[in-house]
């Protein structure tokens, strides 16, 4: 719903403004106030996930998380919002995210065993995707009752409603903390001693000898930059359609459907063996897809079109956020992923700043044609190029390598039960 209602806010400024046509450039600016710490302080938020009880510091990141919302509600409902001031803490809330993604994300692999690993990581996506679907719905359809009630206290009517959904998300949180205070504690497994730069030249070194990983993350940095940014720049879009509020929502509920869809089907692709032919071939479809949603000027059409490019999306999402973790080992796996967390956070807003300024000049839709084409070639280099991406599959690399060393060993283990925990 914040994401729904912030989108909704920054296109209403723009307007508010006197400049309508600049409101794809607002979208993009607020990408870029959430890219730049991002990328400045993703690697610390690894070292940090591999140096602490990963559980303690996701508490301490959604309460931080809790207190942004809080404080967007109320500028909001003041009526006291501006563009200024939703640049500054959407890149607060980058901070707290660099810390808070990496943590969450090497803590799965503690959680489940790894034979499970890949459908957890596709029910994690299910959890978080699914309320994409209700949410901004939902948010569409509270504006008006939640701006009623608010503007009846005094708030502007103008944003009323829209401070409502940030409160809400605000509240949210809540559930979230009280989750983490039941869990167990995920203590440290080594990586105390090294000092913290020479802690992250470890992790990028070991993506660079990696090279699955290594080329796992050039695609999901180059989607994060020309692909997935069609979700931000989704309010722009509904103006260039000419919907309101309410469309706007149905944009968000289809490509939230396709992204339920997609996640559940990737934790149903547990026993898949091929997971590199499994991640280009989603990558390839979500190049294909954008550039069709770029092109489509039916409305029932495009909602259809993001279905699917939804769908796609975290299936690729899906495939290399598995590919990462199994073959990263533990002590590893916080660093690992903070280049994923840095490449996603970081470009994925960059991107878009670009496409947004792009779309200033050519259009927003023709905007998506061209960066769905792009990554179409680099998906297409990848499967020619890179043979140990299409030959990826479900067995990690590190667990490849103590089988060859210890083959009696691992033989055994695979036979008691015990490898695959």
């Amino acid at each position: 719903m914040q994401m729904f209602g912030q989108g909704y806010l920054v296109v209403q400024l723009a307007i508010r403004d006197g400049v309508p046509q600049l409101a794809p450039l607002y979208l993009g600016l607020v990408g870029l106030a959430r890219a730049i710490p991002g990328l400045a302080f993703g690697l610390f938020g690894g070292v940090a996930a591999d140096r602490a009880d990963r559980r303690r510091l996701l508490i301490v990141t959604q309460v931080l998380a809790a207190s942004t919302a809080a404080i967007l509600a109320a500028l909001t409902i003041t009526g006291r919002i501006d563009i200024v001031q939703i640049l500054l803490l959407g890149a607060i809330n980058s901070l707290i995210f660099s810390f808070d993604a990496p943590t969450r994300q090497s803590m799965v692999p503690r959680l489940v065993p790894e034979r499970d690993l890949m459908s957890a990581i596709g029910l994690n996506s299910a959890a978080f995707n699914g309320p994409q679907i209700f949410g901004p719905v939902i948010g569409g359809l509270l504006t008006i009752p939640l701006g009623a009630l608010l503007a009846g206290l005094g708030s502007p009517e103008l944003f009323a409603g829209i401070g409502g959904l940030f409160a809400l998300n605000a509240l949210s949180y809540l559930a979230v903390v009280v989750a983490l205070v039941f869990m167990a504690p995920v203590p440290v497994q080594g990586g105390r001693e090294a000092a913290v730069l020479r802690s992250i030249r470890e992790g990028l070194g070991y993506i660079r000898r990696e090279p699955v990983i290594r080329w796992v993350i050039v695609l999901v940095a180059l989607t994060a930059l020309l692909s997935r940014p069609y979700i931000q720049l989704l309010p722009a879009v509904a103006h260039d359609f000419g919907v309101g509020a309410l469309e706007l929502s149905w944009m968000f509920g289809a490509s939230g459907i396709g992204s339920l869809l997609g996640a559940l089907a990737t934790a149903s692709l547990g026993n898949v063996r091929r997971r590199g032919l499994v991640l280009l071939a989603g990558a390839g479809s979500m190049s294909l897809l954008l550039a069709l949603f770029g092109a489509q000027r039916a409305f029932a059409v495009a909602l259809v079109v993001l279905a699917l490019l939804g769908f796609t999306t975290m299936l690729f999402l899906g495939m290399a956020n598995t590919l990462m973790q199994t073959r990263a080992p533990d002590h590893l796996r916080g660093r690992v992923m903070s280049v994923h967390t840095m490449v996603f956070m970081g470009l994925m807003p960059l991107g878009s700043m670009v496409l947004g300024s792009l779309g200033t000049f050519i259009g927003v839709s023709n905007s998506f044609v061209a960066g769905g084409l792009i990554v179409g070639a680099a998906v297409l280099y990848v499967v020619v190029r890179a043979p140990a991406v299409r030959a990826a599959t479900s067995q990690p690399r590190h667990r490849r390598a103590h089988a060859q060393v210890h083959p009696a060993r691992a033989t055994a283990e695979a036979r008691s039960g015990r490898g695959a925990n």
